[in-house]
């Protein structure tokens, strides 16, 4: 059997074997002569079977040996034989003479338990088991033994053996213990034993109770309650037919009602020996005790301490416990008639925590009749060993052989058999293989996962069987194991359907545990067998097991077998379904195991040191990569990754985020994609595209900086749209958003909108939007005169206006465009566009005069012409423009007005007009009328002396009578005027030194005790002098030495 092997250890010892004892180096066997052989015994062999070697051998007696044990703290070999228990001494068994211990007359049985006798309770009496210090030293790591021995209706108990085994505590029982039981406690500090079971038959027990303190010794009988119901019945009879059952030489549920009623006759009194009652020590307090074809496990306190027992075909001979598998001896199966051969017994192997059926073993047969197996014990290993060494191949039991052929007997004797187990790694594997993970955790759990590598250790066997329930149906349960131990997002994604979520990342069911570690082949649940006539052999053992218990008909429980069959195929058929059927509760469960590894993974990439996650840009798509890369990403915290797979693990998880959100909550998708996220965009785009999440898309565009991409989507979708109207806002509003950075393709895409819509299009360059305002001006102001002219005007006005900008550069395009655009029009006067090129000449400051004067010819424009002069300085050609061109003297003022307010001089723009008007060139009028009324209208900005010397010499007072009167009001008004401002601010400097005079008194308190700094003496009644600025008092007379001590201290 895989895992198992049993091999000889002493073949032929030509003598029949009745006892056997192991401890430590030693290997002591007793014959049915009385005879003892000592073998030295090292498990440590290079073959793997332990190595033995007879070291003597000593007549002990004339009886049979049935029991050996040894005292490892009083060096004694305790003997039973005959009804009487004898100590020898360990150094010297063939030379020495033992003795009998008195007390335990009529034993049928012992037990030697060893114990720290620090771990005892309260205080020990005298004559009880605190003086066994002084009787018999513990061992050399402070240990003391205690002696068990079961006698005829009393139980005899030597606590801390003393020399002559003196006083021992016994109590009287209603019946004889055949066999005692000793719960385990820890190999490294064994406590006091302080329950021990009494089996007194195969269905009846007591519990001892022992206390170092008096009364020691107590019993109180084991309830009579049935036992839990066994699972073997359908767990184990399922292994059976799948390679995992009982031996092979008959089927283990098919012989489990013969069986059981022969083993059972033979205690009630239908056989000819009654049958001796079984049990063993587990772990952790827990011992099992047969009861008849059944092992149920206890307590300390007699309770059941699991729901379900263990089931064996018939009662067992013997058992035993070597962590992690319990190991029965199962006499020979009767025949199916008195013609049928007999069969062998078989030693068969349970599981421990789940009490999974392993199979069973067989010894070669005979030559002749059969064998009986006896004396099963479990090899003592060393506390000392590591974690390592507990998970190695190693002899785990030894047991003996006996022909029962007398020929045969008397010419081979009996043999020893050592039981070998493989690495319990490979255990492991197995049942990995056959779809057990869950024991394979109880086996790791009960051996304890120090020893184990990585892949067979808890955590990731929790997790396999999380993958396991994930295929049960149990969604959420395997999802929060997935979280508890941080496996990698890609590997819980590739469960769910390739064409909805899962993608590239999808594994095939039947590989779902290999893609999460499992050794190769392994499957989901075990195997069940298929053939018919398997399912009739399984329900044949059943209804032979359990039809009197359960009050069941053989065709109720057929009926019963076949429906299960029957559901079992429709699982598997619907396990079998459309790739895209995903139960609801699945997608649930996968929305809470990505929202939560979602925020994790977000505190994990914020909490980066600089420069923090590398670009998505810098690395190939999550789409490129090959699936079994994702699936290797490593099961770790997000805080201890690097940063290049942390960006991989936010990536698959993102994306299934998003594709779980398209199959189970559509309306989550759009702010997913509207928030900062690292989807997959190659992924995902064709699901949003199908499920027409244009909008969403768009979002995700816009969000991965692929901007291309949207704004194709969104031309695409404006093709679409009949209504002009809806056609290219949300294209607008997308190029708005962009910024300097991308330029080129707003300019690029802005085209088509120009070509249908060109007020539309510019909104893009004159949105009141940061990024809009950021645009490079010069680069748009190209590309707008090369594609619409008449938007390029609109949106220099619009930044020369609105935004106030100030370049030269673009107030001379604005200008140029302008005036090209009035030259087109072919009309001056009045024409809209001229106007508005004279408005912005007059209204702007920053366009270069000169270059613009050069575009104009000289005959046309007058009014534009002259205020380029104007700008340029040449106030005398621009007023001649206005006067004998345009004869507009109005235009002429106003002009003036305009120079005049920034250059108020009296000889200056005013005057300029004036001689214009009275001393023009030969060629030109005396404009004597426009004069007059010039000095009229602006006398008081004309220098008086200067006009009077102009005006021509008939010119009468009356004429100039109004420039007089105004001109002598304004001089007298500015005397006036600078008469007052010349008081007030006389006054107003006295109202400031009174204030400061206020500011600068001070008051000082003069008192008794107060003394002059300078003389040392009291100031009294005597004048005083304050000093500032920190308002020192003297006397008057010590004012000037103390006024030159602070000007020198101030240096």
């Amino acid at each position: 059997m895989k895992g198992f092997s049993l091999q000889p250890l002493l073949p032929s010892l030509k003598a029949k074997i009745t006892a056997l004892c192991q401890q430590d180096d030693r290997l002591y066997v007793g014959l049915a002569t009385g005879s003892l052989q000592t073998y030295s015994y090292d498990p440590q062999s290079d073959g793997g079977l332990p190595s033995v070697k007879l070291l003597s051998s000593a007549v002990l007696g004339r009886k049979a040996i049935d029991q050996v044990g040894v005292s490892n703290a009083s060096k004694q070999l305790l003997v039973l034989s005959d009804g009487a228990v004898t100590a020898y001494p360990l150094e010297n068994l063939a030379s020495a003479k033992g003795k009998v211990i008195t007390q335990a007359r009529n034993a049928h049985t012992l037990v030697i338990a060893t114990y720290d006798p620090s771990t005892t309770k309260g205080k020990r009496s005298q004559d009880g088991a605190a003086s066994a210090s002084k009787g018999n030293t513990p061992g050399g790591d402070g240990l003391v033994d205690m002696v068990i021995i079961g006698c005829r209706k009393k139980v005899v108990v030597f606590s801390g053996i003393k020399p002559g085994f003196r006083d021992a505590w016994e109590i009287a029982l209603p019946h004889s213990p055949r066999q005692i039981v000793v719960p385990s406690t820890s190999t490294r500090s064994p406590s006091f034993p302080e329950t021990v079971h009494l089996l007194y038959s195969p269905t009846s027990s007591a519990i001892l109770s022992i206390s170092p303190t008096a009364p020691f010794l107590s019993v109180s009988d084991t309830p009579n309650a049935p036992p839990p119901p066994s699972i073997s019945a359908v767990a184990g009879s399922g292994d059976g037919t799948g390679g995992a059952g009982v031996h092979e030489s008959g089927s283990g549920l098919t012989g489990m009602g013969v069986g059981a009623l022969t083993g059972l006759g033979g205690y009630v009194g239908l056989g000819s020996k009654a049958a001796a009652p079984v049990g063993c020590s587990i772990i952790d307090g827990e011992v099992l005790l047969g009861r008849d074809d059944m092992g149920a496990f206890l307590s300390s306190d007699a309770s059941y301490t699991r729901s379900h027992s263990l089931q064996w075909p018939t009662s067992p001979d013997a058992i035993s416990f070597s962590n992690p598998y319990i190991y029965s001896i199962l006499p020979p199966a009767a025949g199916s008639s008195s013609s049928a051969p007999a069969t062998l017994p078989c030693l068969s192997i349970h599981l421990g925590p789940s009490l999974l059926s392993r199979g069973s073993l067989q010894v070669p047969s005979p030559s002749a009749g059969s064998l009986s197996y006896s004396n099963l014990i479990t090899t003592s290993q060393s506390p000392s060993r590591t974690p390592a060494e507990a998970v190695q191949p190693a002899a785990k039991l030894l047991f003996s052989s006996t022909p029962t052929d007398k020929a045969l007997l008397a010419a081979e004797g009996s043999s020893i058999w050592a039981l070998s187990t493989s690495n319990l790694e490979d255990h492991v594997d197995d049942l990995v293989r056959e779809g057990r993970v869950a024991d394979a955790i109880g086996l790791v759990e009960s051996v304890g996962e120090a020893g184990f590598s990585p892949t067979r250790r808890l955590p990731h066997l929790k997790t396999l069987q999380a993958v396991t329930n994930f295929a049960k149906g149990q969604y959420q349960n395997a999802i929060e194991t997935f979280l508890i131990f941080n496996i990698n997002p890609a590997l819980v994604i590739s469960l769910y359907p390739a064409a909805t979520i899962s993608g590239q990342l999808h594994v095939p069911k039947d590989r779902w545990l290999e893609a999460f570690g499992a050794v190769p082949g392994a499957r989901l649940s075990p195997e069940v067998a298929k053939s018919g006539s398997a399912e009739e052999g399984l329900a044949k053992g059943l209804l032979k097991s359990v039809t009197a218990a359960a009050g069941l008909s053989k065709r109720t429980s057929m009926d019963s077998i076949r429906t299960t069959a029957t559901s079992s195929a429709a699982d598997k058929k619907a396990d079998e379904g459309t790739d895209s059927a995903v139960p609801r509760a699945a997608l649930e469960a996968l929305m809470y195991y990505l929202s939560d590894r979602r925020q994790k993974v977000t505190g994990a990439i914020n909490s980066l040191p600089e420069p923090g996650l590398p670009a998505e840009s810098s690395l190939s798509p999550l789409s490129a990569l090959p699936a079994e890369q994702l699936h290797q990403l490593p099961n770790l915290p997000y805080t201890e990754l690097e940063p290049e797979t942390l960006l991989r693990v936010a990536q698959v998880i993102y994306t299934g985020l998003l594709k779980v959100y398209l199959v189970a909550r559509p309306i989550l998708v759009g702010s997913l994609c509207r928030i900062e996220n690292w989807c997959d965009v190659e992924e995902v785009e064709e699901l949003l595209k199908a499920q027409k999440k244009f909008s969403d898309l768009i979002d995700l565009y816009q969000g991965k900086k692929m901007h291309g991409k949207a704004l194709k989507m969104l031309h695409e979708l404006a093709l679409e749209e009949d209504d002009r109207l809806d056609r290219y806002p949300l294209t607008v509003r997308y190029l708005q958003k962009l910024g300097p950075s991308e330029l080129d393709l707003i300019l690029e895409t802005s085209k088509w909108i120009f070509k249908e819509d060109p007020v539309m299009a510019l909104q893009i360059f004159t949105a009141d939007e940061p990024e809009v305002d950021a645009l490079p001006r010069k680069d748009v102001v190209q590309f707008l005169e090369s594609t619409h002219e008449p938007s390029c005007v609109s949106y220099l006005q619009h930044i020369i206006g609105a935004l106030k900008e100030t370049g030269s550069d673009f107030h001379d395009k604005l200008a140029e465009l302008l005036l090209a655009e009035a030259k087109g029009s072919g009309s001056e006067d009045g024409s809209p566009t001229y106007q508005r090129l004279l408005s912005f000449l007059s209204s702007s400051e920053h366009y270069r005069s000169n270059r613009l004067l050069t575009r104009i010819p000289t005959e046309s424009m007058p009014e534009a012409r002259a205020i380029l002069l104007g700008r340029m300085g040449k106030h005398e050609d621009a007023l001649r423009l206005y006067i004998y061109r345009l004869t507009d003297h109005a235009a002429a003022e106003r002009y003036c007005a305009k120079v005049f307010a920034t250059e108020p001089n009296p000889k200056g723009i005013f005057l300029l007009l004036l001689r214009l008007y009275l001393r023009p060139s030969p060629s030109d009028p005396v404009l004597l009328t426009p004069a007059l009324g010039l000095i009229t209208s602006q006398g008081t900005r004309l220098d008086a002396k200067e006009v009077l010397e102009m005006l021509p010499p008939l010119v009468t007072m009356e004429d100039v009578r109004a420039f007089l009167v105004k001109t002598l009001r304004e001089g007298r008004k500015r005397r006036n005027e600078a008469r007052i401002v010349r008081g007030l601010v006389g006054a107003r400097k006295e109202e400031v030194e009174r204030a400061l005079m206020d500011l600068q008194g001070n008051r000082v308190r003069i008192t008794d005790q107060r003394i002059c700094p300078q003389c040392h003496k009291r100031l009294g009644q005597s004048a005083i002098a304050v000093h500032a600025p920190r308002g020192e008092v003297t006397h008057l007379h010590c004012k000037d030495p103390f006024s030159g001590q602070l000007a020198k201290a101030r240096g």
